[in-house]
């Protein structure tokens, strides 16, 4: 048996492996790759060197963790208390005062 590639995009999109290979429409775009280990699917190919590079996984993004519901009904606690005790204070803090 021998092992084939095709190449989309200049990626290693499909290997399989075959007797021969079958008379697709478009032979330019399958290579032989009998004896080469270590190409895998989604691999990078340069057609200038015929080699083979693997992708370049970048590192996620950090995402911040959502606050719990008790997280958020502290903070609403805590603003709702701010606002009142501003309001008592006389410094502000109604809805009527920022209308």
């Amino acid at each position: 048996m021998k092992k084939f590639v095709q190449i989309v995009n200049n990626i290693a999109y499909w290997i399989f492996e075959a007797k021969e290979l079958p008379p697709y429409p478009n032979v330019k775009d399958f290579l032989e790759i009998t004896g080469r280990e270590g190409i895998e699917e989604g691999f990078f190919y340069n057609s200038e060197t015929g080699e083979f590079t693997p992708p370049i996984i970048s590192e996620p993004i950090p995402v911040e963790p959502q606050p719990t519901l008790e997280e958020m009904q502290a903070q609403t606690l805590l603003n709702t208390e701010y606002l009142v005790s501003r309001s008592e204070l006389g410094l502000g803090g109604n809805y009527n005062d920022s209308i």
